[in-house]
C-alpha cells in the first residue's frame, strides 16, 4: 500500500470519527434544548404571573371587613377634634337665585306644546318646526322636523333671529347670506334659503300650588312647600360638603400607614393608566392623535410632576380615611356585612349588581365607602350650626 493510499485511508477514518463526534454533539445539544425549552417556558410563565399579580389592583388590601385600615389605631396617625366642628347657617343656605333657577328648570321640563295662534315666538322659546335648506335652489340637508330652542344657534344665530315673531301654523321663507368668515364653514360665504313651518310653541306652566300637587306630590303639596324642600336639599348638600372638607383637611396627620398609602397610590396609577389606554383606543379609532403618556393626558409637563400629584392626592385620601376612622372608633359605631349590604341597596343596587361590585372591588373596599357615609351622616346630625 502506497503512502498516498495510507493518507487517504487515514483521512477517511478521521472524517468518519469527526462525523460521529458531530452527530453526538448535535444529539447532546438537542437533548439540552429539549430540557431547557420547558424550563424556560415555566420560568417565563412564572415571571409573567408574578408581574401580572403585582399589577393587579387589590382595592380591599390593608382593609378589614368593616372597612377600616387593618392593624392600626387612628390615634397614632392623626389628631382630629371633630367634636368642635361648627358651621354658620348663612354659609350653608343656598342663594335665592339658585332656588328660582331650579324651579324654572323644573317648570320648563313640564312645558307642553301648544298650537294656539295667539302665541308669538320670542327669544329662547322652545318650538316645534319643520324646515328645508336650499343653496342655489338645491336642498342640501333635506327636510328636518324637530323641537328647536330659539337662541341655541343649533342651525345658526341668523336662523334663530328669523324664527322670532311667528305664530303656530305660520309657513314662511327666509333667505340668509352668511359672511365669508362665518364660523360654520359649510355655509360660510353662501346664501341659504330656508322654508320653515312653525307647528307649535312649548308653553312653560306657572309655578303654582296646583302644579306642585299634580307633579311633585311626593315632595310637597304647595309651591311654598316645594321651595322649602329645595332650600333644605341644598342646605344638606352644602353641609355634607362642609363635613367632607373637615374630614379631609381638618385633622393633623402625624404619620401615614405606609402599606395602605402605597396601595392607594398604586390604585390611582393603575386607574389612570387604564383610562389612558381607553382614551387612546377611542382617539385612534376616530383618526385622532393619541396621547404620548399618562402625565400628558392629565396636563402635566413631566412625569415627576404627575407622580408628585399622585403622592399628594393619595396622602389626602389617607388623611380623610384616618379622620373617618377616628369618629367611627370613638363613637363605637358598627359596620356589619348586613349594614354594608343595606347601604348599597338603598343606593339602588340589587343583590346581583352588588355581587358584581364585590367581585370587582372587594367587599372590604365597599365597606369602606359605606363606613365613610355613615360617619358623614353622623357628623351632619351632631355638628354645631351657628345661626
Amino acid at each position: 500500500m502506497s503512502n498516498n493510499e495510507i493518507s487517504k485511508s487515514k483521512q477517511k477514518r478521521l472524517d468518519i470519527e469527526n462525523a460521529r463526534k458531530e452527530q453526538q454533539r448535535k444529539k447532546a445539544l438537542a437533548n439540552l434544548i429539549a430540557i431547557l425549552i420547558p424550563v424556560t417556558i415555566i420560568l417565563v410563565i412564572c415571571l409573567v404571573y408574578f408581574i401580572y399579580q403585582g399589577r393587579q389592583l387589590n382595592y380591599g388590601k390593608y382593609l378589614t371587613e368593616e372597612g377600616l385600615i387593618s392593624d392600626i389605631d387612628p390615634a397614632d396617625y392623626i389628631q382630629f377634634d371633630y367634636r368642635s366642628l361648627s358651621y354658620n347657617r348663612a354659609d350653608l343656605l343656598p342663594d335665592d337665585a339658585l332656588i328660582e333657577a331650579e324651579i324654572a328648570s323644573n317648570c320648563e321640563s313640564l312645558a307642553a306644546l301648544s298650537d294656539d295662534t295667539e302665541l308669538v315666538t320670542t327669544s329662547e322659546n322652545k318650538i316645534s318646526l319643520t324646515y328645508n335648506s336650499y343653496i342655489g335652489g338645491v336642498s342640501y340637508n333635506g327636510i328636518a322636523q324637530q323641537d328647536y330652542t330659539i337662541g341655541s344657534a343649533a342651525v345658526s344665530d341668523l336662523f334663530d333671529e328669523a324664527l322670532i315673531g311667528h305664530k303656530p301654523g305660520d309657513s314662511f321663507q327666509t333667505e340668509i347670506s352668511y359672511p365669508a368668515d362665518y364660523s360654520k364653514t359649510e355655509v360660510a360665504g353662501v346664501t341659504v334659503t330656508y322654508d320653515i313651518t312653525i307647528h307649535g310653541i312649548y308653553v312653560v306652566p306657572e309655578f303654582t300650588d296646583e302644579l306642585v300637587a299634580v307633579n311633585f306630590s311626593s315632595i310637597a303639596t304647595t309651591a311654598e312647600g316645594y321651595r322649602e324642600y329645595l332650600v333644605q336639599k341644598h342646605f344638606d348638600e352644602n353641609l355634607r360638603n362642609a363635613v367632607t372638607e373637615s374630614l379631609t383637611n381638618g385633622g393633623t396627620v402625624l404619620n401615614y400607614p405606609a402599606g395602605y398609602l402605597e396601595n392607594v397610590k398604586k390604585i390611582y396609577l393603575a386607574q389612570n393608566q387604564q383610562q389612558f389606554n381607553q382614551y387612546n383606543q377611542i382617539y385612534q379609532s376616530l383618526g385622532y392623535n393619541a396621547y404620548n403618556s399618562v402625565y400628558e393626558m392629565y396636563g402635566y409637563t413631566t412625569e415627576a410632576e404627575y407622580l408628585a400629584q399622585i403622592d399628594s392626592t393619595a396622602a389626602t385620601d389617607v388623611a380623610y380615611t384616618l379622620a373617618v376612622m377616628t369618629v367611627f372608633k370613638n363613637e363605637g359605631m358598627t359596620n356589619t356585612r348586613d349594614e354594608v349590604m343595606n347601604y348599597y341597596l338603598e343606593q339602588g343596587y340589587d343583590t346581583a349588581s352588588f355581587q358584581e361590585l364585590e367581585t370587582q372591588y372587594h367587599f372590604n373596599y365597599l365597606a369602606q365607602m359605606a363606613l365613610a357615609d355613615k360617619v358623614t351622616k353622623y357628623l351632619m346630625d351632631t355638628v354645631t350650626i351657628v345661626d
